[in-house]
């Protein structure tokens, strides 16, 4: 009599655990149905994200290799980056598992922080090639010297944020769903526009009124803009099939950029820049900045982002007639993002865009999602991750045809083939920066109403 109480009882269990279930997180959508026309998502989301990485630099060393010398890699700065954003976003169900959604975060703070690396609990301020730099821009001597590349307090921090960020605008699908066909996984397909809404941050503004090359933005009193002014495209898919209590789930995502006519280049300040003593920029800049030729050549280079996530749910609890449910996700992920000329760690210290190696992103996630009911929900999730050690300068010089000393070789008008973004002091090779230990940890709160 037990063991038939037994049996009927694990048959039951089983059964449920067949039946049509919600689909993993990673591919909800909201969806109207025949019995249930409307169906809105409504949510409210609170992201922190902080990065924390070492910034060496190249720097000649004779006394190894003799007699040609070595080029050596030395500490120079900690670099910490921390935001906080709020995020309410809104999901319509336009047909079967067809959605419409948008989002627009409010940014509290996006504020980047520099300071002297320590060696063996010592600063390395008194051997710093920041601090003790002796050349501007041009490769010519300072006035007066030494003349440091950029100031680093303790810490040193521009601070962001007190607006909003870009409204991001998009439409999923899915192609595919188990719950109505279980001979097939959920598929997800969409599409997200991020429209270039938010305030344009010049990182060069008002500093030539200054005679550090300190921020406007330096005091958290005064905060500066967080838009990038770019539009962003990002496509994606996802595949998820709930086996039982375990739901794992794949997807692939690739963003592409395209400037605006507001995106920012280093060439909206080439005359004040190359002025300001010790000079930020050349005196060719100025010149090539106001050449046709050189105009798509000098502005911002946009990078595109392609990635890839590997996760499963599990379910230790789920009440299909009270529609509650238990999920535990767990997560990997790697992204590439390709070379660039953008914002990036050291922007806010040297006022420009700069070039940037290409690098690989990679890490882990765990979540925890709530359902209380039909209507509400909780979700919460941590992520650690890593950025691949890369250069954050290295122009080129210029174009083919100009030798080693900035000289034309071509028989064109001299300077005329410099790179106007090109900075002796940290783009030449045995100059350049480089962020090492780059670690990324990031945290999301949120609450989700349906109806």
């Amino acid at each position: 009599m037990g063991q038939h109480r037994l049996g009927a009882i694990l048959a039951c269990t089983l059964a449920a655990l067949a039946a049509p279930a919600r689909a993993a997180e990673i591919t909800s959508v909201a969806t109207a149905e025949p019995d249930h026309p409307f169906d809105l998502h409504v949510s409210l989301r609170w992201d922190r994200q902080q990065e924390k990485g070492k910034i060496t630099r190249e720097q000649g060393d004779k006394s190894m290799n003799p007699p040609f010398g070595e080029v050596m890699e030395v500490d120079e700065l900690r670099y910490t980056r921390v935001r906080n954003a709020i995020v309410p976003r809104v999901a319509i169900g336009l047909y079967r598992d067809l959605e419409l959604h948008a989002e627009i975060p409010y940014v509290l703070g996006d504020d980047q922080s520099w300071e002297y690396a320590q060696v063996n609990g010592f600063s390395v301020e008194p051997n710093s090639t920041i601090a003790n730099n002796t050349i501007d821009a041009m490769n010519q001597l300072c006035a007066q010297q030494p003349c440091p590349i950029f100031p680093v307090g303790s810490p040193s921090t521009v601070f962001h944020g007190g607006r909003a960020g870009d409204l991001m605008v998009g439409m999923s699908w899915g192609i595919f769903n188990d719950q109505r066909d279980d001979t097939k996984p959920f598929w997800l397909v969409g599409a997200d526009v991020t429209f270039p809404t938010a305030d344009l941050y010049d990182p060069a503004a008002e500093r030539a009124a200054r005679p550090t090359w300190t921020s406007p933005f330096s005091s958290s009193g005064s905060t500066g803009p967080v838009g990038e002014k770019v539009w962003k495209y990002d496509l994606y898919t996802a595949i998820s099939r709930r086996i039982g209590p375990i739901d794992p789930y794949f997807r692939a995502h690739v963003t592409g950029m395209h400037p605006s006519s507001a995106t920012y280049s280093n060439c909206a300040h080439a005359a004040e820049l190359a002025g300001y003593a010790p000079a930020q920029m050349t005196n060719a800049a100025v010149t090539n900045c106001a050449d046709p030729s050189w105009r798509a050549d000098a502005g911002a280079q946009l990078p595109w982002i392609a990635g890839l996530t590997f996760g499963t749910e599990l379910v230790p609890y789920e009440s299909k007639r009270d529609d509650q449910k238990v999920t535990i996700d767990v997560r990997v992920f790697a992204d590439y993002t390709s070379s660039q000329r953008f914002y990036n760690p050291l922007t806010d210290a040297t006022g420009k865009l700069l070039k940037t190696e290409a690098f690989l992103t990679a890490g882990g996630m765990f979540g925890v999602y709530l359902r209380a009911s039909h209507y509400v929900s909780l979700h919460a999730n941590a992520s650690l991750g890593m950025n691949t050690s890369h250069y954050l300068t290295g122009e080129s010089l210029g174009r083919a045809g100009v030798d080693a000393a900035g000289a034309d070789v071509t028989g064109v008008t001299p300077n005329a083939n410099l790179n106007p973004n090109y900075d002796w002091r940290y783009d030449a090779p045995g100059r350049r920066f480089r962020i090492t230990e780059d670690v990324l940890f990031a945290f999301s709160l949120a609450g989700v109403l349906e109806f």
